[in-house]
């Protein structure tokens, strides 16, 4: 049995995981690492709780921005193409009186382009062994959704959209703000992903939300759905998923925007939670925390 810490910039998730990977308890909270300034040992512990008493010889692993320059320790990124072996290898010691580690991100360059991750790397370490052989796409949404490549069960390049974090900016500031309490809408979604996906720009298609909304093309309160369609539109429209098999790992409401944007084609639906703590015990296995077998 491993602990698990998936410590992202807003919310983390303490997880007591099972020599297999399975979820045995797991605990939420919104101490995010950009919650507060550091102090890190005392909230790890505070997030772990009793576990720390009760399993003493478990070690516990970490990944999101618990590792980043604003972390606890900073866990330098491995270069992709990378997997397992190149994580498990390159783990960060904690100090911390009990065996404690940090996975490393993962960067990628080509030619001027760069790109980083940390957290997301875990998730795929969690794939389903059996069907990543060959190759795969992998969809990650979230505050920076990821479009990653993966082949053997490697990392081999990745793209970065800043999908959530345009949302909640767009939606809190300037003129597509709004005080009114938004409502999903499915009609609404399904616009704003008809005009991302077009070629007008993704600035002038987002404006539509501002127009149609005044000239009563659009109620007020189906604002966010308009403009999350629109972002999520923009965000296929550069991906165009080919015939690799095309996993989207999320959950609740993302999940559904996600499902209803590729209806068009096929697709998995993972949960984050579940890969998480089998990318954590798979990266404990190779370090050799866990026995083999």
């Amino acid at each position: 049995m491993i602990l698990g810490l998936d410590w992202g910039s807003s919310s983390v998730r303490a997880m007591r995981i099972g020599d297999t990977g399975e979820v045995l308890e797991v605990r939420r909270s919104d101490d995010g690492v950009f919650a507060r300034a550091g102090d890190f040992e005392a909230r790890a512990r505070a997030h772990l709780g009793d576990w720390l008493g009760r399993f003493p010889s478990a070690p516990i692993l970490m990944c999101g921005m618990i590792g980043s320059d604003r972390g606890w320790v900073h866990a330098p990124y491995v270069r992709a193409p990378a997997g397992l072996t190149e994580l498990a290898g390159s783990l960060c010691r904690v100090p911390l009186s009990c065996p404690a580690y940090i996975v490393p991100g993962i960067s990628y360059v080509c030619g001027d382009d760069a790109e980083v991750m940390r957290g997301e790397e875990t998730l795929v370490a969690g794939l389903p062994e059996e069907r990543t052989v060959e190759r795969a796409v992998v969809c990650l949404p979230g505050t920076h959704s990821k479009w990653v490549d993966v082949a053997g069960g490697r990392i081999t390049g990745f793209r970065t959209y800043m999908t959530g974090e345009l949302r909640a900016l767009v939606l809190s500031q300037g003129a597509l703000a709004t005080t009114a309490v938004q409502q999903r809408s499915t009609e609404a979604f399904a616009s704003g992903l008809e005009a991302g996906r077009n070629d007008a720009g993704l600035s002038r298609s987002l404006f539509q939300g501002r127009a149609r909304r005044l000239l009563g093309g659009l109620a007020e309160n189906h604002v966010a759905s308009f403009v999350g369609g629109v972002l999520i539109g923009a965000e296929l429209a550069q991906e165009r998923p080919g015939n690799e098999p095309l996993f989207v790992v999320a959950r609740g409401s993302i999940a559904e925007d996600y499902h209803a944007a590729l209806a068009g084609g096929p697709h998995e639906l993972l949960d984050p939670e579940v890969l998480t703590a089998r990318g954590l015990a798979r990266l404990a296995r190779l370090a050799g925390f866990l026995a083999t077998g």
